[in-house]
């Protein structure tokens, strides 16, 4: 007999909820403290919302959005040309995310980063509401003790609120398009899409799965969306930002690609064969054509996998694994993906944990998510000592050994991999296919 789906709901016991309970109020003392600390960054403590911030800062003073930030970062935060140095080279991220943080050059720094968290508290919310009912997860009043466990729990979040970044915007987007396509409505899968692409482009692998099973609408609303943003932007910083951001920016960035961080295909293989200098890791052989090979090739399988699953799928469930294995696949086949970006994962691996049966893959799947719960550096500081592997992740500055890159820090690419396999592998519970003579 079938053994019943992982989301199986169980009745809640008193001991459960009391179990529950002391287990939030050991995560509040632990987490807690980290979360506050992180929501309203420390003074002379920078994050990722510095690139917004720097370019909104630009953009009111008539300068170009896109311009070194180790030069405009003494202008604005007043720093010394040696702190200066640590700051990226350049706002990274497209001019559409640009447009969208302008308005936050009227604060300084520290409001402004709090402004950014603030509005992303209540986004998140909704995103979880959002995929627990597109889901039909089984959710009831004490489900929210779990909840706020895992969510103190989880890493991503807490790198999402300490760097100030778009993950939950895209998290909710992305639960849009899949909502959205569960009623039938291309229009609204498109625009969620092309909306999700314009802030950060890697989206973009999203429409291959409308491109072949020939959802013209929802491809022609998502290229208006991102067309339209872009317009937008284009229009608010002028086409000398634009210019800037494809012939410096977008170049400057393949430097990150063999970053300890990168948890994609491209990352895992050039950390092997063709590391940059600049990220001090070591290569377990430089072969750059290996490296090609292999980033290129493994990419090439996943895309075939997923278009695989998307033309074959005829059900709800066949669907909806499809978009599952897409959205796994979109961050293993991007060319940079941090740790933070598994926030984007909330609705596939919602579908998952409701649609694994059979415990060989629910403890995968156990095992799976808690790698990507933990910070990306826990198993190197566990066994190279808290010094050492805070110093190899944070900042870099120690170099990577090649059996110390296979066997720790590439733990969060096997868990995405993992999970890309657990959704390609899924199969429809026994108990919802009919019998051949059933009426």
């Amino acid at each position: 007999m079938p053994e019943a789906p992982l989301s199986a709901p169980r009745p809640w016991s008193e001991g459960r909820i009391l179990l529950w309970f002391i287990l939030l109020l050991m995560a509040g003392a632990v987490f807690g403290p980290p979360f506050v600390s992180a929501f309203r960054p420390p003074p002379k403590l920078a994050s990722d919302f510095l690139q917004e911030w720097l370019s909104a800062k630009n953009y009111r003073i008539g300068r170009p959005a896109y311009e070194s930030q180790r030069e405009i970062v003494q202008v604005h935060l007043i720093l010394s040309p040696e702190r200066a140095a640590n700051a990226l080279p350049w706002n990274a991220h497209p001019p559409v995310a640009v447009l969208l943080t302008l308005p936050f050059g009227h604060l300084d720094y520290r409001d402004a980063h709090t402004a950014w968290n603030l509005i992303n508290l209540p986004l998140f919310i909704f995103g979880l509401v959002l995929v627990i009912r597109t889901l039909s997860l089984p959710f009831v009043s004490a489900s929210i003790l779990p909840t706020l466990v895992l969510a103190l729990a989880c890493y991503p979040l807490y790198s999402q609120v300490q760097q100030g970044q778009f993950n939950i915007l895209l998290m909710v987007l992305l639960a849009v398009a899949w909502s959205r396509d569960q009623r039938g409505d291309s229009i609204g899968v498109g625009m969620a899409l092309g909306t999700a692409a314009a802030l950060k482009l890697f989206p973009a692998f999203l429409f291959l799965p409308l491109l072949v099973r020939r959802d013209w609408r929802a491809l022609a609303a998502g290229s208006f969306a991102f067309l339209f943003l872009n317009g937008l932007a284009l229009l608010v910083l002028g086409p000398g930002d634009f210019g800037i951001y494809i012939r410096e920016v977008v170049p400057s960035l393949t430097s990150f690609q063999s970053s300890r961080q990168n948890v994609s295909l491209a990352g895992f293989w050039l950390r092997l064969f063709d590391p940059h200098p600049n990220e001090h890791v070591l290569a377990a052989v430089r072969l750059p054509a290996l490296a090609a090979i292999g980033s290129y090739g493994s990419r090439a399988a996943v895309v075939a996998l997923v278009c695989w699953r998307v033309a074959t799928a005829r059900t709800r469930f066949e669907h909806d694994r499809a978009w599952a294995i897409a959205t796994f696949g979109m961050l293993l086949v991007s060319p940079i993906a941090w740790p933070h970006y598994f926030l984007m994962l909330a609705m596939p691996l919602g579908w998952l944990w409701q649609n694994l049966a059979g415990r060989p893959r629910r403890y995968l799947f156990g095992i799976t998510c808690f790698v990507l719960w933990l910070p990306n550096y826990y198993f190197p500081s566990l066994v190279l000592g808290p010094e050492v592997g805070m110093v190899q992740f944070l900042q870099g500055k120690s170099d990577v050994l090649p059996r110390h890159n296979l066997a720790l820090i590439s733990l969060p690419h096997y868990a995405l991999l993992g999970l890309f396999a657990l959704a390609l592998a899924a199969r429809p519970p026994v108990a919802t296919v009919p019998p051949l003579d059933a009426p």
